[in-house]
């Protein structure tokens, strides 16, 4: 079941497609590359998008949905926002003026972008679509998330970061 975010314009679906490499992959990041599926519906009208692409690693899928629960149950998280190793999807939590969560933030990219330039703003390439959510209403997101990811464990552990 894919994550599900809405506001008065779109509908907002993330889920994973599938592994970019399915097997016999020996290179433990590539076979942890995910095949990430948005698509993006009008609320009013007969428009719908769908995009896939290798977006995140499975790794860095289990760390977004900790960081959405985290950010949800109003624990310090250190960052306001998170990205994969593709910079093409971006979550940005988003505030209300008592600091209590409000929403979420979607940013996309390169070939996350949905091709129809005139639904919404755009600024340095990068589409930004803003949702209200509860705390709650992210922990459903986060949730969804977490069950997309089951469905694509990880095949091989994490290595060490090498420094650059």
């Amino acid at each position: 079941m894919a994550a599900v975010l809405t506001n008065d314009r779109f509908r907002l679906e993330i889920s994973i497609a599938d592994y970019e490499f399915q097997d016999g992959v020996s290179d433990p990041f590539d076979a942890n590359w995910l095949v990430v599926r948005v698509t993006l519906t009008m609320i009013h009208g007969a428009w719908r998008w769908q995009v896939e692409d290798a977006a995140a690693l499975t790794w860095e899928l289990q760390e977004c949905i900790r960081w959405l629960l985290d950010v949800s149950a109003g624990r310090a998280t250190g960052a306001t926002s998170f990205s994969f190793s593709e910079p093409d999807i971006r979550l940005e939590v988003l505030r209300d003026a008592d600091n209590a969560v409000a929403g979420l933030a979607v940013h996309l990219m390169d070939e996350f972008q949905p091709p129809v330039k005139v639904l919404y703003p755009r600024e340095n390439n990068i589409a930004t679509l803003r949702f209200s959510a509860s705390a709650e209403s992210l922990q459903t997101f986060a949730r969804a998330l977490q069950a997309e990811g089951e469905r694509f464990p990880p095949r091989a552990e994490r290595p060490p970061l090498t420094p650059v």
